[in-house]
C-alpha cells in the first residue's frame, strides 16, 4: 500500500507517517514519493529506537582548538572521578576563558573507545540542543531522519533511543541555564552526560558541580612557551622599553600573572607573539599601553574567541537582566581582585536585597567568587571592565570614570578614623589596605582629588604605625603633590600631608628629606596659624624628634620642653599631642643620660598613655617599653625586666608575635637579661 502525497497543513491520511516541508510522503512498503519522484524503502525502514544498534565509533567531537593541553591532569582526574562516580551528571562551570570547553573536549577524546555515541551538544540555547539531537538521530538511523517531520520530532526519537541503551556521552558545551538542559537530561538515566557553563549556581537539582579555576604559574608559562615556540629575532623595542628578548623567562612569568593565568587570555598572547614575531616583554608593554585594542585582538580570523568578545557577551547577558551588577563589576574593577568586603558593595544601594541579588547574578555567570562576607573578581576579568572601548557599550570612557568615583568614594566613607590611635580600627584598616594599595596603582596621579588625597595620606599615617615605611613614604609624598596642586601650598590639608611625610622620611631614615621639609612645615605652620595653634605644636614636635634622632639633643630638649609646656595649656594633659610631648622630652633626656629628669617623665607617661587609651594599647605599651629602657639604663634591672617582659607578652598577644615592635620587645628584654650580674 501506498500513501498518498499530503498538501501541507491537511491531515495525512490513515497510518501515514508525517515528514518535513522538504520531503514527500515515505511509505514503509513499496514506494513513497518525494518532491513527486517515488522512493522506495525497505521494510525495516521504520524501527523502534531500542531495535536501532549505534555504528561504531560514533561521534562528533570537534578537534581541539589547540594541541597544547597543559596543566590540567590534575583537573582531568577530579572529573573522571566525578563521571564515574554514578551519581549525578557532572556540570563543570567556571569564568568565560578559562577551559571548560577545552576540558571536556579532552576528556570525550579519551573516551572514544569507551562510550558509544560520543556527541558534542551545543547547549547555548534550547534550540541548538533540538538540533544536536536530531543529528545524533540522523546518524544513528537514516531512515529516522527522513521519516521525522520536525528537528523536535527527530530529537524526540534520539532522546527515546538513549533512553533504550546504555555507554552513551553526551556533552552539553556552554549551557546557558540549568533549566535549557533539564528536559534533556532529566529521563535520560542510561549513560553519562557532561556539561559545560559559566553559570555557577542553580544546578543542585541536575548536576554536582566541579569548579574550573586558573592554571598554575609554571603551567601559565609553559602554555605561552609552547604556543610561541622557539623564540624568533625579537623586536628593537623602541616603541615600548622592552627587553632585548634575550632571556624570555622572567618576561613570560609576568606576562602570565599579568594576564590572571586564564587560559583563553594566555592563548590569545601566545597566538599573537607568534603571529607577530615579538618578545613577551613586548606584548606585555602593549598590552599594559593599549589594553582595549590588545584584549580583543586576535592572531587567527576567529574574533569571536577573545577575552574582550566572550565577555562582551557575558556582560550583555548579565545587564538584560540587572544593570545594577554590571555597575559593581566596574566599580570593584578599581580595587583588589581578592576578599572584597561585602559591606562595601552594600554601600552602592539602599537596598541591601537588591545588591544581594546583582552579587547572586554575578557569581551565577563565575564574573565573581562569592563567600557569606567577601567576593573575588578574576584581576583579568577588573583589567577588562577598567578599560575603555569604544566598541564595547558597557565600557564607555565616561562611564568607566564614573565607576571609578564611585570606588574612590566607598573607600574613603570606609575608612576608620584616627589611624595612629584607634585600635578598634585597625582590623578594618588591614581588610582595606590591599584595596586601598590597588587604587593606588590603577589610579593615575594626575587622576588624585580630594578624596584619594584623604585615602592616601591616612594610609600613610596607618602604614607607619604597621613599620611599612616604603609604602608610608611613597603614599604621603603622593597626598603632599596631590594636596599642592589642589589646595595650595597653605593649605592646612597640604601642612598635615608634609607632616606625616617628614614622619615617613625620618621613620625611614632619610634625614636628608626629613630635615628640610619638617623645618619648612614648622615655619609655615607658625605663619599660616600661629605659634599656638595645634597643627604648629604637632610640626614642632616632629622637628625636635627628628633633632632627638640625629643627636641634636640641646634642640629636641629646648623644643620638646615649649612644646609640653604649649601643649598642657592649649590642649590640656590628657591630649594625645600633650601625651606624645612628655613621652618625646622624656625620651630626649634619656638619650642626653639625664636619667634623673628621664624616669620620672617615662614613669608620668606611662601613666597617662593606660589612663587615656588603656593598657593594651600600641602607645601605652611602647611608653612602657621606654620606661622599663630607662629603668634598665638606670641600672634598676628589677623594675625593667618584668616591665620588658611584660611588654613582650602583651605585643605578642595585640601586635602578633611577627610585629616589628614585638620583635623590638625582644630584643630589648633579651639586652636587660644579658645585663643581669652573674
Amino acid at each position: 500500500m501506498t500513501h498518498q502525497h499530503q498538501v501541507p497543513g491537511e491531515a495525512s491520511g490513515p497510518g501515514a507517517v508525517a515528514v518535513g516541508s522538504n520531503h514527500g510522503i515515505i511509505s514503509t512498503g513499496d514506494a513513497a514519493t518525494i518532491d513527486n519522484r517515488t522512493l522506495h524503502l525497505p521494510a525495516e525502514a521504520v524501527r523502534a529506537p531500542a531495535e536501532v544498534p549505534a555504528p561504531p565509533g560514533l561521534n562528533n567531537l570537534p578537534a581541539p582548538r589547540s594541541a597544547v593541553f597543559v596543566g590540567r591532569d590534575e583537573d582531568l582526574a577530579r572529573l573522571g572521578a566525578a563521571m564515574d562516580g554514578g551519581g549525578a551528571p557532572t556540570v563543570v562551570h567556571g569564568l568565560g576563558g578559562m577551559g571548560k570547553s577545552t576540558l571536556a573536549l579532552h576528556y570525550a577524546h579519551r573516551h572514544l573507545g569507551r562510550c558509544n555515541p560520543v556527541w558534542w551538544v551545543p547547549a547555548e540555547t534550547p534550540d541548538g540542543i533540538t538540533l544536536a539531537l536530531a543529528d545524533l538521530a540522523a546518524h544513528l538511523d537514516p531512515y529516522a531522519n527522513l521519516t521525522a517531520t520536525t528537528s523536535a520530532e527527530a530529537a524526540a526519537w534520539a532522546t527515546g533511543w538513549l533512553q533504550s541503551h546504555e555507554g552513551w556521552l553526551l556533552v552539553l558545551d556552554n549551557a546557558e541555564a540549568p533549566d535549557d538542559v533539564a528536559p534533556v537530561i532529566g529521563p535520560l538515566t542510561t549513560g553519562q552526560h557532561l556539561i559545560t557553563s559559566r553559570r555557577a549556581t542553580g544546578w543542585h537539582h541536575l548536576a554536582q558541580p566541579l569548579a574550573l579555576r586558573t592554571l598554575d604559574p609554571d603551567a601559565s608559562a609553559d602554555l605561552l612557551m609552547r604556543i610561541i615556540g622557539e623564540p624568533g629575532e625579537p623586536d628593537d623595542g623602541s616603541a615600548d622599553g622592552s627587553d632585548d628578548g634575550s632571556d624570555d623567562a622572567p618576561a613570560l612569568a609576568e606576562l602570565a600573572a599579568e594576564l590572571g593565568h586564564l587560559p583563553l587570555a594566555l592563548t590569545q598572547a601566545a597566538a599573537y607573539i607568534q603571529h607577530t614575531a615579538i618578545t613577551p616583554a613586548s606584548y606585555l608593554a602593549r598590552l599594559r599601553r593599549y589594553p582595549a585594542r590588545m584584549f580583543a585582538a586576535s592572531a587567527t580570523d576567529n574574533h569571536e574567541r577573545t577575552i574582550a568578545r566572550v565577555w562582551q557577551l557575558t556582560l550583555q547577558a548579565i545587564a538584560a537582566r540587572d544593570p545594577l551588577a554590571v555597575d559593581i563589576l566596574r566599580t570593584f574593577a578599581w580595587l583588589g581582585p581578592d576578599d572584597v568586603p561585602r559591606d562595601l558593595a552594600e554601600a552602592l544601594h539602599d537596598d541591601p536585597i537588591a545588591i544581594d541579588e546583582a552579587l547572586a547574578l554575578l557569581h551565577a555567570y563565575s564574573m565573581i567568587t562569592l563567600t557569606p562576607r567577601t567576593f573575588t573578581v578574576h584581576r583579568l576579568v577588573q583589567a577588562v571592565a577598567r578599560t575603555p572601548d569604544p566598541a564595547d557599550p558597557h565600557r564607555a570612557e565616561q562611564t568607566i570614570g564614573t565607576a571609578r568615583r564611585r570606588a574612590v568614594s566607598l573607600l574613603v566613607a570606609a575608612l576608620p578614623g584616627d589611624p595612629l590611635f584607634n585600635v578598634a580600627g585597625w582590623p578594618r584598616w588591614r581588610e582595606l589596605l590591599p584595596h586601598i594599595e590597588a587604587l593606588a596603582t590603577r589610579v593615575a596621579p594626575e587622576q588624585d582629588d580630594e578624596h584619594t588625597d584623604a585615602i592616601w595620606r591616612q594610609t600613610s599615617a596607618f602604614l607607619q604605625s604597621e613599620v611599612r615605611l616604603d609604602r608610608a613614604v611613597a603614599l604621603a609624598e603622593r597626598s603632599v603633590a596631590a594636596c599642592e596642586r589642589l589646595r595650595g601650598p597653605d593649605d592646612p590639608f597640604t601642612l598635615a600631608s608634609r607632616s606625616i611625610l617628614g614622619s615617613a622620611y625620618r621613620s625611614a631614615g632619610d634625614v636628608v628629606k626629613a630635615v628640610p621639609l619638617l623645618i619648612r612645615n614648622r615655619d609655615d605652620c607658625e605663619r599660616v596659624f600661629g605659634a599656638a595653634h595645634e597643627e604648629t605644636l604637632v610640626a614642632r614636635g616632629n622637628l625636635a624628634y627628628l633633632y632627638g634622632v640625629t643627636g641634636n639633643l640641646d634642640l629636641a630638649t629646648e623644643l620638646h620642653s615649649r612644646n609640653l609646656v604649649d601643649c598642657e595649656r592649649l590642649l590640656g594633659p590628657d591630649d594625645p599631642h600633650t601625651l606624645s610631648s612628655r613621652s618625646n622630652l622624656a625620651s630626649a633626656y634619656r638619650e642626653a643620660g639625664d636619667l634623673g629628669r628621664a624616669v620620672p617623665l617615662h614613669e608620668q607617661s606611662a601613666a597617662g598613655y593606660e589612663r587615656v587609651f588603656g593598657p593594651d594599647h600600641p602607645e601605652t605599651l611602647t611608653a612602657r617599653s621606654n620606661l622599663a629602657f630607662a629603668y634598665q639604663l638606670a641600672g634598676d634591672l628589677g623594675r625593667a625586666i618584668p616591665l620588658h617582659e611584660h611588654v613582650l607578652t602583651t605585643r605578642e598577644r595585640v601586635l602578633g608575635p611577627a610585629h616589628p615592635h614585638t620583635d623590638l620587645a625582644r630584643e630589648l628584654l633579651t639586652n636587660a637579661r644579658a645585663d643581669t650580674p652573674r
